[in-house]
């Protein structure tokens, strides 16, 4: 990249600026001179700059200006944004003088010149080709304002529509019509007649947010303001011509309008036959780092309006608008000086200029170096509320020093300390500008030729001006205040002590939000060995970073790798896409972090949780005497149940507590009976009991993938001839693989018969006692433990699940009373009485604000619509030759696998090639498995809102990853 740093004076500016900084020799004086007391007496109240920068020009080049008294300055004003290559550019100047001795006149009105020709060329060569390819260009008078005025007249004549949208904050010019469509109050307050019909919209402002909002949410509330206001035959505003918006707000505040709310305001313009002007009078011509503020967003405008730094330095306005409403006839907005050959000359030198030397992309650089600069300052004070702006734009937010609050909880304005500080740094040879609400915004406009030392002395003149007025915070702080430091991470009570996290909390779900908005694919498709290197070098700690970087990262680095089980393609696994008052529920849980160990640190949770297991225990048929606690999932809850079953068992057998006594001799004689489609779980749990793996026997399955009841009673009684002591039967409500729902009374028939503990493993499978169902759980009512997992089909976060047991007692399996934390003599309850683990989650809150918000009801017809839609993907499946359907669906997984259209292909290795690759690839996320000794792909449908079409065009990824597949193989 090719940057070139200009840096230039001349030897008209004297001895006091030979440097490329001003030399100061102490403050400088800014009492009235003669020419100043002469401007005084004989102009106008009206002037305004004067009043806050008490300098009379003697001479100026590049960035730097000098005084009548002699004194230089480093102008960040720079003309309000006119003088884009500063002062009498050598090139500029040059360029006026060749054409002022070739004869050139001043001003032809609209008769054309070379000069002329010269200038559209330049201008349409410095616009986006994709703009500038169907326009036409109208010179107008020298001002801005005369350019909006023109925009203005042009929109309604071409829509024959008379009202206009501006925006809150809004600067487009001081005439009758301009100033119709400024925000500012205080400037128009004494104007009467100001040109009718203008209705004034949200502007996208974070730090004070019409709508209470930030960041994104807050931009696109705004949108959703526009767009329902366009909509609503009663909001009393007509449909306008033309919607009116600055890319960035300079007046108003330097505040820039997002790349995204941009777009969107074209769309809504476009579907409403509105006309979009760009007012890029001051943020246009380099400033922002690009030649025009809108190309970030890559939109069109049907009318920009230009004028300012257009002109080289010298006065020009015009617009650029796409032919289709070129709606004038001759003669329709004329001006005498719309023809100023000069300012044609100087404004082509410009743009060439920029255009050779990439002075736009310096200008984010050094733009970008500026705001770092101004945002350290930021925090070595407590006056400054926002850095903000694009490029060289730039605008510093000056607020209440003691950190008060206005009404709405935001920072409160100090317009007079901006004042002072303007001043202040004045004194100290820097030349800024104030502006936004209530003049409380410190603006830089420096020309896009300042280098990083003349940037370094603005950033010592700002931070010197601000000390001056306002005690710095400390940079070192003793040890005693490291506390106020380490407040900054934490969320605290009492007012303003949330405002880290409402800050932390938008900025995550802004940046979930582009995540999940930008998501094509399943997995981003980086290289397994690549995202492990980067994140094996990622920073730990070692320089520890702000949050929004922080966030940022996470963004980039782990949401955007991440699979996310939200696509349509991803359909592996048993978790679903978590509904949205679960989702919601986390941020209470993880805020509040209860933990349900005692009453005394989870209060209203302890009733809450109660509350939703009194519920569960009622829907799936238990009786008062039953109970239940949340667990991890379903391992832990099968554990859970496990443990009550072998402790009852031998409580039985021999008197013994297991708990105080430990296993009795005969403990490895003790037997499980399940099946082989059982979850792996039951001989983990095993284990973890102390009785071995060995201690599951599994039974054979009917074909349909369920427990084969007769074999279970020939094993159960062999187990008892061979005296083994079988002590507990699970049945399965929704194996893993094929969904399959035991026969649950005919389990319950033998768990009687053999004096048995039912459990039942309805982690997959418990979701249809919602649905209609809800019959093919007929039988879980017996049970004496049930396990259920929310975040499979009650479309939960990860992790929430629960066991209940029949019968509240058996929790006394696991009871044990520790004096700090539940004492026998408590009347409050304490639910670590029911739980394995001490420290646990309030979980229980995701299901009970899914039940309060979606219902039951819903939730149930969510299940039906994914067991009916399932039968209906294995129909697809069972119709593409390609592929083969290897069992009939009993939940909501089909399993399947490619079986091609030649002979003599390993069908093994190309189905575990298709799965890998269509992961790696970013392509889907289907499962693997063995379905009678064949791999097989898997789909577990578990997102109701996905169409038949989702999957239509899934099988299709899937047969052209196997085609690619079978061409390696071939290959």
């Amino acid at each position: 990249m090719n940057i070139v740093i200009m840096n230039y004076t001349t030897d008209t500016l004297g001895e006091n600026i030979e440097s490329p900084i001003p030399v100061l020799q102490g403050l400088h004086d800014l009492t009235p001179d003669e020419l100043l007391l002469s401007q005084e007496h004989y102009e106008s109240e009206v002037r305004s700059y004067p009043r806050r920068l008490p300098v009379a020009i003697a001479k100026a080049s590049g960035v730097l200006v000098e005084d009548s008294r002699g004194q230089t300055y480093l102008d960040c004003l720079a003309g309000a944004g006119t003088l884009t290559l500063g002062y009498n550019h050598p090139e500029i100047n040059q360029a006026l003088i060749e054409q002022l001795n070739a004869g050139i006149p001043y001003q032809t009105l609209d008769i054309t010149t070379p000069a002329k020709d010269h200038f559209i060329r330049e201008l349409l060569a410095f616009l986006p080709q994709d703009f500038s390819e169907n326009t036409k260009v109208q010179f107008c008078g020298p001002s801005g304002a005369d350019a909006v005025e023109a925009a203005i007249k042009l929109a309604k004549q071409t829509t024959g529509r008379n009202t206009i949208a501006a925006f809150h904050g809004a600067y487009h010019g001081m005439t009758n019509g301009t100033m119709a469509m400024m925000g500012n109050l205080g400037t128009k307050s004494r104007r009467q007649g100001l040109m009718a019909d203008v209705h004034f919209l949200p502007f996208p402002y974070d730090l004070r947010c019409p709508f209470g909002l930030q960041g994104e949410q807050g931009a696109r509330q705004g949108l959703r303001y526009i767009e329902r206001m366009l909509a609503d035959d009663e909001s009393g505003v007509q449909k306008p011509a033309a919607i009116i918006v600055e890319p960035v707000q300079g007046e108003g505040g330097v505040i820039p309008a997002p790349a995204f709310w941009l777009q969107e305001l074209r769309r809504i313009t476009e579907e409403n036959g509105i006309l979009l002007i760009f007012d890029e009078i001051q943020c246009g011509i380099g400033k922002t780092g690009e030649h025009f503020a809108f190309e970030e967003s890559g939109v069109k405008p049907d009318i920009l309006c230009l004028s300012k730094a257009v002109g080289g330095g010298l006065p020009m306005s015009l617009l650029v608008f796409d032919k289709e409403i070129d709606t004038w006839l001759p003669g329709e907005h004329t001006g005498t000086f719309r023809g100023n050959q000069l300012a044609m000359v100087s404004g082509a030198k410009a743009m060439e200029i920029i255009r050779r030397d990439n002075l736009a992309n310096k200008a984010k650089i050094t733009g970008d170096y500026l705001r770092r600069g101004l945002e350290k300052i930021a925090l070595t004070t407590s006056c400054i509320a926002e850095v903000r702006g694009k490029g060289l734009m730039l605008g510093v937010e000056i607020c209440d020093p003691e950190g008060g609050k206005n009404k709405f909880g935001e920072p409160l304005s100090a317009p007079e300390l901006t004042i002072a500080i303007q001043r202040a740094a004045l004194e100290r040879g820097l030349i800024i500008e104030k502006g936004g609400r209530e003049g409380s915004v410190l603006r830089f406009l420096p020309p896009i030729i300042i280098t990083f030392e003349q940037i370094d002395f603005a950033l010592k003149a700002l931070q010197d001006a601000i000390e001056s007025l306002v005690e710095p915070t400390q940079a070192v702080q003793p040890a005693d205040t490291l506390q106020q430091n380490w407040r900054d991470h934490f969320i605290h009570t009492g007012k303003d002590g949330a405002e880290s996290f409402e800050a932390a909390m938008n900025a995550t779900t802004q940046a979930l939000k582009k995540i999940f908005e930008n998501t094509e694919s399943p997995y981003s498709g980086i290289d397994p060995t690549v995202l492990a290197s980067q994140i094996r070098h990622a920073n730990l700690g070692e320089t520890p970073q702000s949050l929004d970087d922080v966030i940022e990262e996470t963004s980039e680095l782990i949401a955007k790798n991440s699979i996310i089980v939200q696509h349509p393609h991803c359909i592996a696994h048993l978790h679903t896409p978590p509904l949205i008052p679960a989702v919601a529920a986390e941020a209470f849980i993880t805020a509040l972090n209860q933990s349900m160990d005692s009453w005394d640190q989870a209060s209203a949770a302890t009733f809450v949780e109660q509350e939703v297991t009194d519920w569960l225990c009622q829907r799936f048929g238990f009786d008062e005497k039953a109970d239940g606690v949340f667990t991890s999932g379903g391992t832990q809850s099968n554990l859970m149940g496990l443990l009550m079953a072998r402790d009852n068992a031998i409580e039985k057998i021999s008197g013994t507590d297991v708990q105080k006594d430990g296993l009795p001799d005969y403990a490895d004689k003790l037997r499980v009976i399940s099946s082989k489609n059982s979850h792996f779980t039951m001989q983990k749990s095993a284990s973890l009991l102390g009785l071995g793996e060995h201690a599951v026997i599994c039974v054979d399955t009917y074909s349909d993938g369920t427990m084969d009841i007769e074999s279970a009673d020939a094993t159960l009684a062999a187990l008892k001839a061979e005296g083994l002591i079988p002590f507990a039967i699970t049945g399965t409500a929704g194996t893993t693989d094929h969904g399959a729902i035991d026969d649950l009374d005919d389990v319950a028939m033998l768990a009687k018969k053999h004096g048995l503990w039912m459990h039942v493993d309805a982690a997959y499978g418990g979701a249809l006692m919602l649905s209609r169902h809800h019959a093919r759980l007929e039988g879980i009512e017996r049970a004496d433990s049930l396990t259920i997992d929310f975040h499979k089909m009650f479309f939960q976060p990860i992790s929430c699940g629960a066991v209940i047991l029949k019968d509240k007692n058996h929790f006394g399996y696991i009871r044990h009373h520790a004096d700090y934390l539940n004492r026998e003599e408590d009347v409050l309850p304490n639910l670590v009485d029911k739980s394995i683990a001490t420290t646990r989650r309030f979980d229980a809150l995701k299901l009970w604000m899914t039940l309060q918000n979606v219902g039951p009801q819903a939730l149930g017809s969510m299940v039906d619509h994914l067991l009916n839609q399932t039968q209906l993907v294995a129909d697809m499946v069972n119709n593409r030759s390609q592929f083969e359907l290897l069992a009939a669906p009993c939940l909501s997984t089909v399993l399947f696998r490619y079986v091609g259209v030649n002979q003599g292909l390993d069908l093994d290795y190309l189905n575990k090639q298709i799965r890998l690759d269509a992961l790696v690839k970013g392509r889907a996320v289907v499962g693997e498995t063995v379905v009678d000794g064949n791999v097989a792909l898997k789909f577990t449908l578990l997102n109701p809102c996905l169409k038949l079409s989702d999957f239509d065009s899934l099988l299709n990824e899937l047969e052209s990853l196997a085609d690619d597949a079978v061409k390696q193989v071939q290959g």
